[in-house]
């Protein structure tokens, strides 16, 4: 998938790497319009390679990516590992987790929907409701 990424979690050099199931990734993604806390804490333990990953699982969560980043956060916070180095960590690893989910031709493509006649208003409100949302994202 992609070349190991290193991020340092309470003084500790961890590997991540993206997974290589797509369905996880995608999953793991999606969430952040949910909770991007619990979404990043998710992709942080599917990408971590080698020791100290957390002990839980997504599929022990029932492939729910939220239930599964707040065990995430849940264990490694009662570690001893401060909530900012587990957010920060978990972004790098939400990153690698969307890699090459979604295309730039597939962006342009949604982005040019238009046939370039005025805006309605109800476009309008539907942007200005999803603009909304996106910034009230929630927290753990």
């Amino acid at each position: 998938m992609s070349n190991p990424t290193t991020v340092t979690l309470a003084g500790v050099d961890v590997e991540l790497e993206s997974p290589t199931s797509t369905s996880a990734r995608w999953d793991v993604y999606s969430a952040a319009t949910s909770n991007p806390n619990r979404a990043f804490a998710a992709a942080l333990a599917l990408c971590w390679q080698g020791k100290g990953r957390p002990r839980t699982r997504l599929a022990a969560h029932r492939y729910d990516a939220l239930a599964f980043g707040g065990a995430v956060l849940d264990e490694l916070t009662g570690r001893g590992v401060p909530l900012p180095e587990v957010i920060g960590a978990g972004l790098v690893a939400w990153q690698l987790c969307g890699e090459g989910l979604i295309t730039g031709a597939e962006v342009e493509e949604a982005e040019d929907f238009s046939d370039g006649g005025e805006p309605s208003t109800e476009a309008s409100s539907r942007s200005a409701v999803s603009t909304g949302a996106a910034l009230s994202g929630g927290e753990d």
